[in-house]
């Protein structure tokens, strides 16, 4: 008892501590949408980063501390505004400034590939699965989810990061497919752009 009064005591101690779960995410999200369409704003999307289990504590500008509830869920909504193209980061812990992306018109490259982005990343399938085990997917806990709202079509996918893999006793025949398609592009156009401006992202107070 005495050691819980301890933790209770340090815990309580480094201020208020909030946990947010995926619901919370959503409806920063929808609310946030909402105010693109409120300025006439129909073309965007958005880009869901999460490994199931992983939990992320932050400390706010307030003093205040903050977590994911299970789940750390990154959020990346893209759109174009005044002749640019902006993101705005959202997280379990509340919503960052937007920011100019400066290499790439990501709603052209959507637009212009509307229909190959609509195709579904396979499952990952063996070669010979006849007296073979695959990985158990349930140790590869990471997905991306994509919603697009773009020229008047609304349309998105989930997808296991463990299908974009393959393993040389546990071939995955759906590996080149998988990572030649436009969806996986894509999210590999965004990592990029993402990385480069990560360390400017700034929470709105």
């Amino acid at each position: 008892m005495k050691y819980l009064l301890i933790i209770i005591f340090v815990w309580t101690s480094i201020g208020v501590h909030a946990q947010h779960e995926k619901k919370h995410v959503d409806h920063l999200v929808a609310k946030f949408t909402k105010s693109l369409e409120a300025r006439n704003i129909t073309n965007y999307m958005y880009m869901y980063e999460y490994c199931d289990g992983i939990i992320d504590v932050f400390r706010l500008s307030d003093g205040t501390s903050c977590s994911s509830k299970g789940t750390y869920y990154e959020v990346y909504v893209f759109w174009n505004e005044d002749n640019r193209s902006l993101v705005k980061k959202i997280d379990n812990c509340g919503i960052f400034f937007a920011l100019p992306i400066n290499n790439i018109n990501i709603l052209n490259y959507i637009s212009t590939n509307i229909q190959e982005l609509q195709e579904l990343v396979k499952q990952y399938e063996l070669e010979a699965p006849k007296n073979q085990v695959v990985k158990d997917i349930s140790i590869h806990p990471c997905q991306t989810m994509f919603q697009f709202n773009v020229d008047d079509q609304s349309f998105g996918q989930t997808y296991n990061l463990f299908q974009l893999t393959t393993d040389a006793s546990n071939k995955n025949i759906n590996f080149d497919y998988n990572n030649n398609l436009k969806i996986v592009a894509l999210e590999n156009l965004l990592n990029e752009e993402i990385k480069s401006i990560e360390s400017k992202f700034r929470r709105e107070l």
